[in-house]
C-alpha cells in the first residue's frame, strides 16, 4: 500500500509540474477514487466530495486544505453498485446529486438510484448524516429519480427529475408536479430571485426551452428557441439568472454549415420575459457542447464544454465569456470530469492520475487558461 501511495503521489508531482498544469498553485489534494461526481462547498470553506471507489459510493470532507476531516463508503444503499455485462442485463447504480449543509452543521443528502434488468427502476434517497457523516436517517422515493436537488428560501427543499417535487425542512412531500412528458425533457434547474425555480432542458429532442415557475411550482413562462426552420439536437443544459432578471443558457446546436451537421457549442441570453436578446454559436469539425456555467458575474462568465463523444477522443474545453457573448480567452485540453469555482476565489479541477486515484488542482483565475 506505501508503494502504491509513493507512486500516486511521484504520478501526481509530475503532472503538476508539466506544461498541462502550469496554473497550479497548491497541489496537496490525492484522494482514493475511481470516480468523482461533485464538489460542493461547506461553511468552514471545506470540500465535501462525492463519487465512487471499487463499487461502493464515498463522500469525503475535508478542510480548505484539502485534509480529509471525516469519510463515508459503507453506506447500506452505496456498497453493491454492480453494472450488467449485455442488454438486458442487472444493475444498480447510485449518485449523490446534491449535498446541503444544514445551519446546526448536520448534512442532507440526495441520492438517486437506478436499478434493474429489461425493465429499470428509479428512486431517490433522502439521507440525514451527522457532523461526522455518520446516517441518522435514510427517506425514499419510489419512481422518482433526482436529477438534481434545491434548497428553498423555508429551509425546505426540491427535487427535480421527471417530475418537481417539494419537500419540507423534515423531508415530508408537499406537492409533485411533472416536468417530463416526452417534449420537454428537464436538464438542469435553478432558484431563481423571487423565490421560484427556472428549468432549461431539451424541447422535442430538437429545440432548447426555459420554463419558469413560482415557489408553488405554478408555470409562469415557457419559452422555446431555435436558430432555423429545421431544427435538430438543440438542447440546453446549464443556466443562470442575472441581475435584470433575464437568463444565460448554454448548451449545444448544430452547426447547419458543415456537410455531417456536427455539434456546436450555443450560448443564449434572454430578458426577464424569456425573449431572446442575443445568440451566438461557435465550435470547429469536431462534435462540441457546453455544459456548465463554473463561475460568473455581471461581465464575464467561465464554462465549462467537451469536444468530442466518448469514440473521438474527447477534450475538455474552458471559454472565458463577456456579457455580449464574445469569446475572450479559451482553452482545450486533456478530458477531466470536473471544475468548480471556490468561496476562496480560485478554481479547483479534478484530475484522473490513476485507475483509483484523483487529484485536485487549486488554480488561480489568471493561471486557468494557461
Amino acid at each position: 500500500m506505501k508503494k502504491l501511495l509513493l507512486a500516486s503521489l511521484t504520478m501526481f508531482l509530475l503532472l503538476s509540474c508539466s506544461s498541462e498544469y502550469s496554473g497550479v498553485v497548491d497541489t496537496s489534494g490525492v484522494f482514493q477514487l475511481t470516480r468523482i461526481d461533485n464538489i460542493f462547498f461547506t461553511k468552514d470553506n471545506g470540500l465535501l466530495i462525492t463519487g465512487a471507489y471499487k463499487n461502493k459510493l464515498s463522500i469525503i470532507k475535508t478542510n480548505s486544505n484539502f485534509g480529509i476531516e471525516w469519510s463515508g463508503n459503507n453506506f447500506d444503499w452505496g456498497t453493491n453498485t454492480s453494472s450488467g455485462s449485455g442488454w438486458g442485463s442487472s444493475f444498480y447504480s447510485v449518485q449523490v446529486t446534491r449535498l446541503f449543509q444544514r445551519n446546526d452543521g448536520t448534512y442532507i443528502c440526495v441520492g438517486s438510484v437506478m436499478e434493474g434488468g429489461d425493465v429499470v427502476y428509479s428512486k431517490t434517497l433522502l439521507v440525514e448524516l451527522n457532523k461526522r457523516g455518520e446516517q441518522t436517517r435514510k427517506v425514499e422515493f419510489q419512481n422518482m429519480n433526482a436529477s438534481n436537488a434545491l434548497q428553498t428560501t423555508d429551509g425546505g427543499y426540491i427535487v427535480s427529475g421527471t417530475k418537481l417535487t417539494k419537500l419540507d425542512r423534515n423531508l415530508n412531500q408537499l406537492w409533485q408536479k411533472d416536468i417530463y412528458d416526452y417534449v420537454y425533457y428537464p436538464n438542469q434547474i435553478i432558484n431563481t430571485s423571487d423565490g421560484g425555480f427556472a428549468i432549461t432542458g431539451s424541447y422535442n429532442g430538437d429545440q432548447v426551452y426555459l420554463k419558469k415557475y413560482n415557489a408553488n411550482g405554478t408555470e409562469l413562462l415557457s419559452r422555446t428557441y431555435k436558430h432555423n426552420d429545421s431544427p435538430f439536437e438543440e438542447a440546453g443544459f446549464d443556466l443562470v439568472q442575472l441581475a435584470d432578471n433575464g437568463f444565460l443558457i448554454v448548451g449545444r446546436a448544430p452547426n447547419t454549415l458543415s456537410l455531417n451537421n456536427n455539434i456546436d457549442c450555443q450560448i443564449i441570453r434572454t430578458n426577464s420575459s424569456g425573449d431572446t436578446l442575443w445568440t451566438k454559436r461557435f465550435g470547429d469539425s469536431t462534435n462540441d457542447w457546453l455544459g456548465k456555467i463554473v463561475s460568473y458575474n455581471q461581465n464575464e462568465f467561465i464554462i465549462q464544454g467537451t469536444s468530442g463523444y466518448p469514440n473521438e477522443n474527447p477534450k475538455s474545453l474552458l471559454f472565458k465569456i463577456n456579457n455580449k457573448g464574445q469569446i475572450m480567452d479559451s482553452i482545450r485540453t486533456q478530458q477531466f470530469p470536473l471544475i468548480v469555482y471556490s468561496p476562496l476565489k480560485y478554481y479547483i479541477k479534478a484530475q484522473s492520475i490513476n485507475s483509483d486515484h484523483i487529484g485536485l488542482f487549486k488554480i488561480n483565475s489568471d493561471k486557468l487558461f494557461q
